[in-house]
């Protein structure tokens, strides 16, 4: 039999046929033996009541940082090590894996669930969800190929009826024939017991109790089955559609991976042939394609952020220092041969500087210090207890407010890549940049702040650990750490504060229909002599962990986030055999751009070493600042200031006014979409669902007035 022949004859088998063929193929031999058992395994624990996965969850606060273990006993350990970790599939060639991914793993414990907990199985199996990393264990990336397709077949018929459905009769229909005939390629009789699942079955006159039994007979009789033969014939049936892609590309002889690679293909090759595309052409007997490259470990990145080093590079090539400035200034698209990425590492030095003089010098005279880190877009609100909006300003040298405002000023949404826009709020994104050490320090400063001086504190001193939990991993991560006695001596400390005050509350009498009301104005709480003994704690901690890790830790920000950057590029270009387009690369580079490039996606390629597929413009149409145009625009709506006391006092204003400064808020989100569009959006670009309309009587008469505020503001600031 040719080549050709053989995998061809595999695209069209039945399971069992399909595995008679491999067997007459000594080529194959026992490649599948050990997969096949590990899968047998965990069908008959599964059946037999036991629970495969684990789940924990991950750092508050912490993306993808959950974690998936195998709880099932394995007799193969070394073999899913082996076979499914990350690296190893990767050095494989398998650069198409995810990083990071979220396994809807419902099916995979749902057995265990009904044999133990029958009348809650479907809710507990609908929490088995887990937002993780593949290259955190190898347990995570056997769950997403193997157990998790394995699973959601063996127990179609349960999952299905728990789902319901919307489709018409005639769909439901033929779903319910593919899920049966799923079955008969595994060899499981279609009985009473499965075809009592069925569309138009007798499921609609079992009453919950009968639905549970119906379940649980359906688990007996799949563990009837020979578990190695529902494991192999499940193996043939889900390769068989590997072969069947990869044959009708084959036209013109072997297809590239990534041809044939679509995402519903990827846990096919992961699980059978350890994410190895030659081992799988070699399975067929297909010789590769003469263009196949298989990248076995990425190219170490190499980063082009510093410039500043023109006089030893002009002695060592004998050139004038001017002219090897003038070089790296058009190299890196500045006006200065010094890198964006070193002009904001200088500008964060000196913002901290300043950030940790403050802190060490506030007296309870000064006021809190809530907005000298802006954390948050602006929005109008009523109450006292708000961030002082633009603290920085008061506090900060003007020089370094402008300089803040120059360099993060224009980011990139990655809808529209191409486009730097306006970014509202700069001072928010150079405290990201700037990342968890600001969010840590300036935390713990306001904790101190507001337990001394009231009238409350969103935690106590002994909970401050818990609380930053996740700052306090990411900077142990950088082997920048906070040490631990700052919160033991702040325990101690707590014990020298004066005794609690109750802060001053008094009732003021307001008009109301039918009469007068008195209200609570000032909002009571608590408030203790000893603020400057935390506040001196704190600044020593602070002053000693910037003098040992500040600059480690600014260099490591970006270095990290760079690196992570350019790791993504080459294995997207490993993967995908070129480079990726702007509105590809925005999705991992967005972020690293917005914060160290002031969102030009070309200078950040260029940082990498790479030629970038488009080159930017940058549009920018707010006229003035975000806080200045979000007011302007709320008064143009007929927005105007009001008191907490209009809640009661009159709630429907109070409503009316709350949906304009939501979308006078929003307002320089509006700018930036039109900035990216090149022309005002239109409501569904915009999200005017999100938002509510009843000042206007609904988005169709809302709309233009809201277009109308908008562009009246934004003409009157350019003018």
């Amino acid at each position: 039999m040719a080549d050709t022949e053989f995998s061809a004859a595999l695209a069209d088998l039945a399971p069992e046929q399909f595995l008679l063929l491999e067997g007459e193929t000594s080529r194959v031999g026992d490649r599948f033996a050990e997969v096949d058992r590990l899968a047998a395994n965990l069908i008959e624990a599964a059946l037999s009541g036991h629970t495969l996965i684990s789940i924990s969850q991950g750092t508050r606060g912490t993306k993808n940082s959950d974690r998936v273990a195998l709880t099932a006993a394995l007799s193969d350990r070394d073999f899913v090590d082996r076979t499914f970790s990350l690296a190893a599939q990767q050095a494989r060639g398998a650069w198409f894996l995810p990083d990071t991914l979220s396994l809807k793993a419902s099916s995979v414990n749902l057995a265990s669930h009904i044999r133990h907990h029958p009348w809650h199985a479907m809710t507990l199996a609908h929490e088995d969800v887990a937002r993780t990393r593949l290259s955190e264990s190898s347990d995570a990336l056997v769950t997403w190929s193997l157990l998790i397709p394995l699973f959601e077949t063996l127990l179609a018929p349960i999952t299905e009826r728990a789902a319901g459905s919307t489709n018409s009769g005639n769909e439901q229909e033929v779903h319910w024939v593919e899920i049966f005939d799923s079955y008969r390629r595994l060899g499981i009789d279609i009985g009473p017991t499965v075809s009592a699942f069925a569309y138009q079955g007798n499921w609609s006159t079992l009453d919950r109790s009968g639905q549970v039994h119906a379940r649980v007979s359906l688990l007996d009789a799949i563990g009837r089955q020979d578990p190695m033969q529902l494991a192999s014939h499940l193996r043939a049936d889900r390769t068989r559609l590997l072969v069947a892609a990869t044959m009708n590309k084959a036209r013109r002889g072997t297809p590239l991976a990534r041809q044939v690679l679509v995402k519903a293909l990827q846990p096919v090759l992961a699980a059978y042939f350890g994410g190895d595309w030659l081992a799988f052409l070699d399975y067929l007997q297909l010789d590769p394609n003469a263009n196949e490259e298989v990248i076995t470990a990425l190219p170490s990145p190499r980063l082009y952020v510093k410039g500043s080093n023109a006089t030893s590079v002009a002695a060592k090539h004998g050139l004038p220092v001017d002219d090897v400035n003038a070089m790296l200034a058009a190299f890196m698209g500045e006006d200065t041969p010094v890198s964006p990425v070193e002009q904001r590492v200088t500008v964060l030095s000196h913002w901290w500087a300043e950030f940790n003089a403050i802190h060490s010098r506030q007296t309870t005279s000064m006021g809190p210090l809530w907005g000298l880190v802006e954390d948050g877009p602006y929005f109008i609100g009523e109450g006292q207890h708000l961030p002082r909006q633009r603290l920085y300003d008061q506090l900060l040298p003007q020089d370094l407010v402008t300089e803040v405002n120059r360099l993060w000023d224009g980011v990139t949404l990655p809808r529209w890549p191409q486009t730097v826009v306006s970014e509202p709020y700069p001072h928010r994104l150079m405290a990201e940049t700037l990342g968890p050490a600001v969010t840590l320090w300036h935390g713990i400063a306001l904790t101190a702040w507001y337990i001394c001086e009231g009238p409350y504190s969103r935690t106590n001193l002994s909970g401050l650990r818990k609380y930053h939990a996740s700052q306090l991993a990411a900077l142990a991560e950088a082997n920048t750490p906070i040490h631990p006695t700052l919160f033991d001596e702040l325990e101690r400390a707590e014990l020298q504060l004066g005794p609690p005050q109750d802060l001053e509350t008094y009732v003021q009498e307001v008009e109301v229909a039918g009469g007068r009301l008195g209200v609570r104005v000032s909002g009571g709480g608590q408030r203790r002599d000893g603020f400057e003994i935390l506040r001196d704690i704190i600044a020593r901690h602070r002053a000693g962990w910037t003098r040992r890790y500040f600059q480690e830790y600014l260099e490591h920000r970006w270095n990290h986030e760079l690196t992570g950057v350019a790791r993504e590029l080459h294995r997207f270009i490993a993967a995908k055999g070129k480079s990726p387009t702007f509105r590809q690369f925005a999705r991992f580079a967005g972020t690293a751009a917005n914060r160290w490039f002031n969102g030009d996606l070309a200078k950040l390629y260029t940082a990498l070493g790479e030629k970038a597929p488009e080159t930017t413009r940058r549009v920018d149409l707010l006229p003035i600042g975000a806080h200045e145009f979000v007011v302007a625009v709320y008064e143009q709506l007929g927005g105007r200031p009001h008191d907490e006391q209009l809640r009661i006092t009159n709630p429907g204003l109070a409503d009316r006014l709350h949906q304009l400064a939501r979308l006078a808020a929003a307002s320089v989100y509006y700018v930036q979409t039109s900035e990216a569009l090149g022309r005002a959006p239109i409501p569904t670009e915009f999200g005017v669902n999100r938002y509510e309309w009843g000042w206007s009587g609904g988005p169709e008469k809302g709309w233009p007035t809201y277009q109308q505020a908008i562009e009246h503001v934004r003409s009157a600031g350019a003018t």
